[in-house]
């Protein structure tokens, strides 16, 4: 299957966008949503009293619409099974005030609201069922502890196509979207397709990230959530930390963080972590702090790591920490020193990896637990040379207008070094061996003697590519016409 970001033709729209998801094969990146049965009802009410109401009687399969309007201080419960619960015209009900949901039901599809600046002092939306769908909804200027609460023990839920922007500095602190780990059960919940734009604030460390997953007390806890697709620009103010993971067994892939200065996707706490086929454009990039066996491959950073509170990675010595880092297939063009921690880490593997900067340098604050294998860099090192950093002829081509390309003639094409560690997957996550795959999933070649340094594979003629944009995730009807 072609990534999302594979798509043909001269223009992109959403509207064949979504129709390549489904000419490739829709039905592996969003699961079918349930729909009436032979015996549900479908029904259209104009006030929350009347939507309760019929929820409470409504039977698996029933398909429940509020119709158009703005409604103030609405509380919404889903406690049964199975049930559609949607606006009448996607985005066309808006709730605002001290408007609330809790969904403690499985099955349930709560789809095309919109929540626009109210103000309620908790959580918005509370899911402590299962298999649930949270479709295409909107928070903006939204003021809330937290917007989406997954809670302990729940599987298989999933945020897809929402929007969250604009979060009021005067809000309590919260993440906007946090996943609760629970000691058992793995939650296996998926995040894809949305985007986190424009939240003001001080920016640093004050708990305010767009998504967090697990929380420091609890990142042993096995959550296996996935993050895929998403979309960031201009958070950092918000929390310097885009996305904070504080859980084990978590992916997060085919992300885009672009003018995202101050913000960084951040392995905060919990091991065992992946993050791949990820691009950092003109944002911060990946930061591991208390963490270990963390793979970082086939990402892609351009001018990267230049805000105030934010580096292209960062490693930030925890004493027990910073074990069996890996970064591999990796591409950094003109970003900011890579700054290792000067001190601690233990068996960390930097394989493969290629740096090109035309100014400033590329490295700082070695460790002495690093070991370096087939990486390939042109520009100022900033260090003494040594093995397996070699100095090369690294050339791109931006074609498309995207990101650089490495072209025939680079030093990177074909130039693997074997002995890397590839990443350990987890059941029900992921392909078996996502590394033999470049940033834009092109297969490499079979021997990896053959594969190309970085994260990109050389192709001849390559498919036109469009990077995830901020109209491919979040909902549809926010959309300008045109």
């Amino acid at each position: 299957m072609k990534n999302f970001q594979e798509i043909y033709g001269e223009e992109f729209t959403r509207r064949n966008f979504l129709m390549g998801l489904g000419f490739l094969g829709v039905s592996s990146l969003l699961p079918s949503l349930p729909h009436a049965s032979a015996a549900g009802i479908t029904k259209i009410f104009s006030s929350i009293e009347e939507l309760q109401r019929a929820i409470d009687s409504a039977n698996m399969g029933d398909s429940l619409s509020l119709a158009p309007g703005v409604y103030t201080d609405a509380k919404i419960t889903i406690a049964r099974n199975g049930l559609t619960i949607s606006s009448q015209g996607a985005g066309k009900v808006i709730f605002n005030g001290s408007s609330q949901v809790t969904i403690s039901a499985d099955s349930t599809t709560f789809n095309g609201f919109q929540f626009v600046e109210g103000d309620t002092p908790g959580i918005v939306i509370k899911v402590s069922g299962s298999r649930n769908q949270l479709v295409a909804l909107n928070f903006s200027g939204y003021s809330a502890e937290k917007y989406i609460n997954i809670e302990a023990g729940t599987q298989y839920n999933d945020i897809s196509f929402c929007n969250f922007e604009n979060k009021p500095i005067s809000a309590p602190i919260g993440n906007l979207v946090g996943v609760i780990p629970h000691e058992d059960i793995p939650g296996f919940h998926r995040i894809r397709f949305c985007s986190f734009k424009n939240l003001p604030g001080p920016g640093g460390d004050y708990g305010n990230e767009p998504i967090r997953l697990g929380v420091g007390a609890k990142s042993d806890f096995i959550s296996r959530t996935t993050i895929e697709n998403c979309y960031w620009e201009n958070t950092g103010s918000g929390d310097s930390e885009s996305i904070s993971v504080k859980s084990r067994e978590n992916i997060i892939r085919n992300c885009l963080f672009k003018n995202n200065k101050e913000g960084m996707l951040v392995f905060r706490n919990g091991n065992d972590n992946l993050a791949y086929g990820n691009v950092f454009i003109n944002s911060g990039g990946i930061r591991v702090k208390e963490a270990s066996n963390i793979y970082c491959f086939n990402n892609y950073f351009e001018n990267s790591g230049f805000g105030d509170r934010a580096g292209s990675v960062i490693f930030d010595y925890i004493p027990g920490n910073l074990r069996n880092i890996n970064f591999l297939f990796n591409t950094f063009i003109d970003s900011a020193p890579i700054s290792l921690g000067g001190k601690g880490a233990v068996l960390n593997r930097w394989s493969n990896n290629i740096f090109s900067n035309k100014t400033g340098s590329i490295l700082q604050d070695l460790n002495e637990g690093t070991r370096w294998l087939g990486n390939i860099y042109q520009g100022s090192l900033g260090v003494t040379s040594f093995s397996g950093m070699k100095m090369g002829s690294l050339r791109f081509v931006k074609k498309f207008d995207d990101i650089y390309r490495p072209t025939i003639n680079s030093a990177s094409r074909s130039a693997s070094i074997t002995g890397f560690t590839s990443p350990l997957m987890y059941s029900g996550l992921a392909p078996a061996n996502p590394l033999g795959r470049d940033l834009f999933n092109t297969l490499r070649p079979q021997k990896s003697i053959l594969w190309d340094v970085g994260a990109m594979q050389y192709l001849k003629v390559p498919a036109k590519t469009i990077l995830l944009s901020s109209e491919a995730a979040g909902p549809r009807y926010l959309i300008p016409t045109r």
